[in-house]
């Protein structure tokens, strides 16, 4: 585990740099935006857009690396690189999902329990969790603004990405090469 760390500490912590950088991106775009429900809705599916291509172009990147590596025999082959990568930048959200579901379960005064510590705890790590995930602000409050679950989908995304991100780069195939301009073929058989 020492040595998954050592290799790949850089990107994770890029993958959760990356995260805040587009949260904070979401939350000033998304904020912006609140006055109209569609407008602030555009804003969180373009920030949401950006974070994901953000993932998915860092872990790519990692990808093709590895395959250098793989191809001249110092490393082995590791298509799920990308997703382990990405569950341990995720723990932070992980973290906070759990805290929200329990402290909703728990602390919801028309359920069983109304606790209020639990209550405590749910407000709390859901304006955490909220700003955390910024990008999504806006999907989370025209769809399911209370539902504690809305955080566990928030990591499913990034999950996604960073796995198949890391996978096609390991293949070398590049989702965008359709825009990409192609050389035109030189005649070389009428050079006579």
């Amino acid at each position: 585990m020492r040595e998954f760390f050592s290799e790949n500490g850089k990107i994770i912590v890029k993958l959760m740099l990356n995260q805040f950088g587009a949260a904070v991106m979401g939350l000033m775009i998304t904020m912006a935006a609140s006055s109209s429900d569609n407008l602030m809705l555009f804003a969180s599916i373009f920030a949401s857009i950006f974070y994901v291509a953000l993932l998915y172009s860092v872990v790519w990147e990692k990808g093709g690396q590895d395959r250098i590596k793989v191809d001249g025999g110092r490393a082995a082959y590791k298509p799920f690189k990308g997703l382990v990568m990405s569950l341990i930048a995720n723990i932070p959200n992980f973290v906070l999902a759990i805290l929200i579901a329990v402290g909703r379960y728990f602390g919801s005064t028309d359920g069983p329990f109304g606790y209020e510590w639990a209550g405590n705890i749910y407000a709390i790590s859901n304006a955490i969790g909220r700003m955390w995930n910024g990008m999504y602000l806006g999907l989370i409050q025209t769809y399911i603004p209370f539902n504690p679950i809305a955080h566990f989908l928030d990591i499913l995304p990034a999950l996604f990405v960073c796995g198949v991100g890391y996978y096609i780069g390991l293949r070398n195939v590049r989702i965008l090469s359709i825009f990409e301009l192609k050389k035109p073929k030189k005649d070389t058989e009428n050079k006579n």
